[in-house]
């Protein structure tokens, strides 16, 4: 976990049991533990003696809780919720009579059924059934009530066919299930579960789930649980904490502190930016799902699909074809789809994709342009020249893995048909995220993409810009090399490099830029498409590029695990989204989740305020 991660309450951690007469249950009042760790790894006894004899070994302390307070009253479902490391399972085993805190007390009032470390006192040797009656009694439940219970523990565990099997050839899942079966067979007045929910396959999970609420349901049993799973804490629990690193950084009822661990937790960045997120999580607005214009699919050519179908709502005669293999590929195609008013597809190394070959097949474009730097998708290429209706099919290829000479290529068909306006644009081919950023600024410009690799090949760009009739360059990112620069403003052109300290703040500024050169052309711009920064993202934003310029819209991309840069988006669409009439989120929620989603929008809403009647 990142180190700049803030530990700091957020807010006044308020006593939620006042006024509350309901029994307590649990009181952590001021809990600290601390755990003493060895200056170095030594292998024995002997070893530690002699170097504590010498004074060469020294323990220093290490703070696994830092003062916790919260109570649980009889009826509660309460939740811990906190990244690995946080202190949450040391919490539990500290109630549940496992560890003694170092500082601070842990009153218990009823007796207790821990959940915790499942398969624990298990002999691997024995069959199951044996196993069960073991457990069993590790947990204190005689034999004559394993007796009487027995027949219900199996079925729950749905172990039936294999009580003689050694436990060796067991799962760790099928271990767990036994294991939380002979847990729960009574019902007991306080319910600890350690992280229990995420063993198992999903369908077990759901069972193990439901007996937990029957036990909240039906008997009342008081429930404190540990879970990775956001939803599952604020579905379940009726009050949580968030711990982060020991510390309390949140404690209320569940729906809002699992809302900001949602948009907080985990992520690195500054007070300042950790503060700002944390303002506009508190100032929740209610959404409905008709709120949200997404642009998503089934995967990656799902999506490129649609965002060919929705950009070109009444079909189209010219499609650019990709090879997914790459991210250049596509940013290279951008230039081309934005001057002729194509959508981009892409397409594997083996095969044509289903969803692909039937939008070309609904739709029947007279012309093809088909772009794969490296020749890493050959066989799509025969598929292509063997649609029926015969389309033509211009191909831009080459067997090097040499970005520069395809874009070359492209480059100088764009002049040969003359669609390239007064302006041309450099990005690297390490500058992946800016290059995807600026794929809508290429469209909107109606300009030619060079792509350089490792080495600047001054003499061959100067030579190449010097064909067209530029008076402008935009050179994105930090990798094209400073002389590029130099060398484009000898030849007479003005030079906006766009590249500041990080990717995010450089994404922004394209964003910005495009909506800028979009206000001078068309006088406002009506739309901004928001999508994930995440690299692993960039197969859904193949045709993202297209799509804005086609929109006359801008994408900004989003770190959606970084404060800093989620705080700067939020800004920026506070500040530059007047106007602006609709946000399209592109992708699944793997990179924007609803939750990123709903704060940006809340940002454009503040941004464009209902005026009274």
């Amino acid at each position: 976990m990142p180190e700049n991660v803030n530990t700091s309450a957020l807010g006044e951690l308020s006593d939620q049991s006042a006024g509350d007469d309901r029994d307590t249950m649990i009181k952590v009042d001021q809990v600290s533990m601390v755990f003493n760790m060895a200056s170095e790894q030594l292998n024995s006894l002997k070893e530690y003696a002699i170097q504590i004899a010498r004074r060469k070994l020294f323990f220093e302390g290490f703070t696994a809780l830092d003062n916790i307070s919260f109570e649980v009253k009889k009826g509660d479902v309460f939740g811990i919720i906190g990244t690995n490391g946080s202190g949450k399972s040391t919490l539990l085993k500290i109630i549940a009579g496992v560890l003694e805190p170092s500082q601070g007390t842990c009153e218990i009032n009823g007796n207790i059924a821990p959940l915790i470390e499942l398969g624990a006192g298990f002999d691997t040797e024995l069959s199951a059934r044996e196993n069960v009656y073991l457990n069993g009694a590790l947990l204190g439940y005689s034999k004559n009530f394993i007796n009487e219970h027995f027949d219900e523990i199996v079925e729950f565990a749905e172990i039936e066919k294999f009580l003689d099997m050694p436990l060796k050839n067991f799962s760790s899942g099928m271990v767990a299930r036994i294991a939380f079966a002979i847990a729960t067979v009574i019902v007991p007045e306080i319910l600890v579960v350690d992280e229990v929910l995420s063993v198992g396959d999903f369908m077990f999970q759901k069972k193990c789930e439901d007996r937990i609420s029957e036990l909240i349901e039906k008997h009342g049993v008081t429930v404190l649980i540990v879970s990775h799973n956001n939803d599952q804490i604020e579905r379940l629990c009726n009050k949580a904490i968030w711990i982060e690193k020991g510390h309390t950084r949140m404690l209320s009822d569940a729906s809002r502190v699992c809302r900001v661990y949602g948009g907080l937790g985990g992520r690195p960045g500054s007070a300042e930016s950790e503060q700002r997120v944390f303002e506009a999580l508190t100032q929740k607005k209610d959404h409905e799902e008709d709120d949200f214009d997404i642009i998503t699919g089934d995967d990656a050519n799902g999506i490129s699909v649609q965002l060919a179908t929705q950009g070109w709502d009444n079909g189209f005669d010219t499609a650019v074809v990709v090879s997914a293999t790459s991210h250049i590929n596509a940013v290279m195609a951008s230039s081309l789809a934005g001057a002729l008013d194509a959508p981009i597809l892409p397409t594997k190394p083996d095969r044509l994709p289903d969803a692909v070959g039937a939008t070309l097949r609904e739709a029947k474009p007279s012309r093809i342009y088909y772009i794969d730097c490296g020749v890493h998708a050959s066989e799509p290429l025969l598929e292509l020249k063997q649609l029926p209706w015969q389309p033509d099919i211009i191909e831009f290829s080459n067997t090097e893995d040499d970005p520069f000479d395809l874009s070359v290529d492209i480059h100088r068909y764009g002049l040969s048909r003359g669609v390239w306006d007064n302006v041309i644009m450099l990005v690297d081919f390490n500058d992946n995220s800016e290059s995807i950023a600026a794929a809508p600024l290429a469209c909107s410009l109606n300009c030619p993409i060079l792509v350089t690799l490792d080495e600047p090949r001054l003499d061959q760009i100067a030579h190449v810009v010097s064909e067209g009739q530029y008076d402008r360059a935009i050179i994105v990112g930090p990798s094209v090399d400073r002389a590029v620069d130099l060398r484009l403003e000898q030849l007479g052109l003005k030079v906006d490099r766009i590249a500041l300290e990080s990717s995010q703040e450089t994404a922004i500024a394209l964003c910005r830029k495009t909506m800028q050169e979009l206000k001078e052309k068309h006088h406002n711009v009506s739309e901004l498409c928001a999508a994930s920064l995440s690299l692993s993202q960039w197969p859904e934003l193949l045709g993202s590029g297209a799509y804005a310029g086609k929109r006359k819209a801008a994408l900004l991309l989003e770190n959606p695990t970084d404060l800093d840069d989620i705080a700067q988006c939020l800004d920026f669409v506070a500040k530059e989204g007047h106007g602006i009439e609709r946000m399209t989120f592109i992708g699944k929620e793997s990179g924007l989740s609803r939750l990123d989603r709903e704060l940006l929008l809340e940002a454009l809403e503040d941004s464009n305020p209902v005026q009274p009647a």
